[in-house]
């Protein structure tokens, strides 16, 4: 359990209404002689990716993006999350943040569990030896590859553990963890994955083929996306917040991070992965 000295406040500011609920929880958590320290995402001059703090955990509110960008700045500092929701639907958060004191109160009383979750780790080699190369760029959802603007198809070839595995002419193609799986990927036909499997999600974007398939690999194994035609417009997606150009002759290799997003998850069902699913994806419900 975490012995809390000191709380980030990682907030969405483009809602006027988070700054005002951080503002109470800032009073709640003073009254109770723990600093805080705060971070905005979604303004002007937020960035805070070279973040120097020490925190015991962050609170995270706003909805499943703001949850994502910030992973990707705390786990590789081993900094707790705990989510709570003020967005559309609000799968990796919890509750709501009318109740976001009862929720605190809850994790200061240690009524809580730590899920790790598998996160994606991603380099953009360059063709150009003096260019050396992108990354680390890490994901916890998906890195993806995509044609972008271009009206051409991307023909790539997917290579796992340096052995080609298939070709592709399509959009794109989604690299998806675990946690990842139940968002572009799964609207994109892939599988959805228990949160605790160690695997990696691979699905094509509109592949122009009748046998392409979704399919998933250890997540022990190198991935390497090289390119069979130019293909200058190609971008890197990660987590469908930032975009890398893939010029020309660069390839892409992905593996599993060795940094994993904790999450901190409050005790009983509204926590559980396949009660979240069945309540906010119907999923298997019957028609009424």
């Amino acid at each position: 359990m975490i012995d809390i000295k000191k709380i980030g406040l990682i907030y969405n500011a483009t809602r006027k209404e988070n700054s005002e609920i951080i503002d109470k929880v800032e009073r709640y958590l003073h009254g109770k002689g723990i600093s805080t320290w705060r971070g905005k995402t979604g303004v002007e001059n937020s960035d805070w990716k070279f973040l120097k703090e020490s925190l015991d955990f962050a609170l995270v509110l706003g909805g499943d993006g703001t949850l994502l960008g910030a992973s990707r700045i705390l786990s590789p500092k081993s900094i707790p999350m705990f989510g709570v929701n003020t967005g559309h639907l609000g799968f990796l958060t919890e509750g709501r943040s009318a109740d976001i004191l009862n929720l605190l109160e809850k994790v200061l009383n240690n009524e809580y569990r730590i899920e790790e979750r598998t996160m994606l780790c991603s380099h953009i080699l360059n063709s150009n030896p003096l260019s050396g190369e992108n990354g680390p760029m890490f994901a916890l959802n998906d890195i993806v590859i995509s044609r972008s603007q271009s009206y051409s198809m991307i023909n790539i070839t997917l290579n796992v553990n340096d052995k080609p595995v298939a070709d592709y002419i399509a959009d794109g193609l989604i690299i998806s963890t675990p946690t990842g799986s139940t968002a572009y990927a799964m609207s994109a036909g892939g599988a959805v994955m228990d949160p605790e499997i160690h695997g990696i999600e691979i699905v094509p974007i509109c592949a122009h083929s009748l046998t392409s398939r979704p399919y998933i690999v250890g997540d022990n194994k190198a991935i390497k996306i090289t390119f069979n035609r130019p293909h200058e417009g190609s971008v890197l997606e990660v987590d469908g917040q930032e975009r890398f150009p893939v010029h020309d002759g660069d390839h892409v290799s992905i593996s599993r991070s060795a940094h994993t997003a904790k999450l901190i998850r409050l005790l009983g069902e509204e926590s559980d992965f396949y009660w979240t699913i069945r309540k906010k994806f119907h999923w298997g419900l019957t028609a009424k």
